[in-house]
């Protein structure tokens, strides 16, 4: 059943019970107020007659002769006539005897349970009523209570009150027409109100289903001050929620497949160099020249390989353990890492400088300086001989604000409030685009694959970089501009009670 169905059912519900008792304690209150009012006037009418008939009855007492069962029939014929419309009855009643009734059918009342108590007075207790139904008929008897000649004598008057609850049949049928039409006036009224009221519901409902289909961009449109407002707000909120984690879901998807799919192509090249190198040496007799080229080939391109396997098990391990936290003296990692990079600065022709002011990290001192070890290689990598890779490193105080760039990376906008260090590895190569700048920290992307490859990189460095980094909640901002250089800043938080003398000070490799 439709919420509108339930709210238009229950309130016409509502309505008629409420229409019902009010009404029936109204038309039982009429009732009464009227039975009183007949009750009051038939007693008033009794009193009148008993005083006419006691009137009459002294006369005959002071005269001295009379009889009774002769006088007072004719007593009752003479006030009845006199006093008591036709639609009234009149009875005497002396002793257990009725001796006269206006009418030959006037019941002959008694103390008879059956009868009612019309007859049963108390000590003080001089009058009595009945209501009675005869033939259809409704009747109110009012009997007085006086004595003669020790006998008691009743004056019982009778009135046809059949009008009162006729009309009070009137007012029921009445009252029930203007019931049933108030209510089909009301079911309408009803009706279109809750549809009213569940319109906004209905287009909710509607919305929910098309957000249930798959289309999360679908929402509510629906603006009042109402709870059905907020539910709609509510509702708005989690479908942004919802759609920013399937969007997210989908981008992992994508960048996992991406990944399959990088990683399977730069596995089959140099896989292919190395089989068609070894089928060669296999197949055909070289000299010993051309063996040792093939050789080589073989050589350089299962070293690559190797390197890719090493750094995308980084890469794996990272994303799912925790790391050791240690100190780490800024001063004693940054010459670990020119000692590592020496070699294969000197052997490019290039020069590395390094002026890294005394410091303290926290974090893995390997893993660290495997990011700068990896920034470095590949400013060397867009450098040509000659150049100079600047290796940099200061403490920054507090409310000094790193500008935030599309390049950046790593946990919130800045590491965390107070004082960092700041570490900046800049050359002056080829530059990055603006476009490759965003994709720079993707898995197995190259911004020149030709000479990564010659270099023998795999395109996995920058992704464990930003992977490492944010593990330590640390921040790096990219900038760069093509044909002038590059520049990597990445920001650390600086530990409570910072002091190199209780840094890790063993970095060597």
């Amino acid at each position: 059943m439709k919420f509108r169905h339930k709210v238009l059912i229950l309130n016409l519900l509502l309505l008629s019970l409420t229409t019902g008792v009010v009404g029936f304690l109204l038309m039982q209150r009429s009732y009464r107020l009227t039975m009183d009012t007949a009750i009051k006037s038939a007693v008033t009418e009794n009193n009148l007659v008993q005083s006419s008939v006691e009137y009459e009855l002294l006369d005959l007492v002071n005269s001295g002769r009379y009889d009774l069962n002769i006088s007072l029939p004719s007593i009752g014929d003479q006030v009845f006539s006199g006093m008591i419309s036709g639609e009234e009855g009149l009875a005497i009643r002396y002793g257990e005897k009725y001796l006269y009734t206006s009418e030959k059918d006037f019941p002959k009342l008694t103390s008879d349970p059956e009868a009612g108590d019309l007859f049963d007075f108390g000590d003080e207790v001089r009058k009595n009523y009945l209501l009675t139904e005869e033939g259809g008929e409704h009747f109110l008897y009012v009997a007085s209570n006086s004595t003669l000649d020790s006998k008691p004598l009743n004056i019982i008057t009778r009135r046809n009150i059949s009008d009162i609850h006729a009309m009070l049949d009137q007012s029921v049928r009445e009252y029930r027409e203007i019931t049933l039409l108030i209510l089909g006036v009301s079911a309408v009224l009803l009706y279109i109100l809750s549809r009213l009221l569940t319109r906004p519901l209905e287009s909710l409902r509607d919305t929910t289903d098309s957000f249930a289909e798959g289309d999360y961009s679908v929402r509510s449109r629906i603006r009042s001050a109402d709870e059905v407002g907020m539910l709609s707000e509510r509702f708005n909120s989690m479908a942004d929620s919802v759609e920013d984690h399937v969007e997210e879901l989908n981008d992992m998807v994508h960048r996992r497949e991406q990944f399959v799919a990088d990683f399977t192509h730069e596995i089959k090249t140099p896989m292919t160099s190395i089989i068609g190198y070894a089928d060669t040496m296999r197949s055909l007799d070289l000299s010993k020249e051309e063996q040792q080229q093939a050789l080589g080939y073989i050589f350089s391109e299962g070293k690559r390989l190797e390197a890719m396997s090493m750094k995308l098990f980084d890469l794996l391990y990272l994303k799912d353990h925790p790391i050791e936290r240690k100190r780490i003296s800024t001063t004693a990692l940054a010459e670990s890492v020119e000692t590592s990079m020496k070699p294969l600065i000197v052997a490019s022709g290039q020069i590395l400088t390094l002026d890294v002011a005394p410091g303290v990290l926290e974090g893995d001192p390997e893993l660290l300086k495997t990011v700068f070890i990896n920034l470095i290689d590949n400013a060397r990598k867009a450098s040509k001989e000659g150049d100079v890779i600047e290796f940099t490193g200061r403490e920054v105080p507090e409310g000094v604000s790193l500008r935030p760039e599309a390049g950046e990376t790593g946990e919130g906008t800045e590491p965390a409030d107070g004082p960092r260090y700041i570490f900046q590895i800049r050359d002056h190569g080829i530059g990055i685009s603006e476009e490759n700048q965003k994709k720079i920290f993707d898995e197995f992307f190259m911004v020149d694959k030709s000479r990564t490859r010659a270099a023998g990189g795999a395109g996995l460095g920058m992704s464990l970089v930003s992977i490492i980094l944010q593990r330590h909640e640390a921040k790096i901002r990219l900038e760069s501009k093509p044909g002038e250089g590059t520049i990597f800043t990445v920001a650390f938080s600086v530990p409570a009670g910072s002091g190199e003398e209780h840094a890790e000070q063993d970095m060597a490799g």
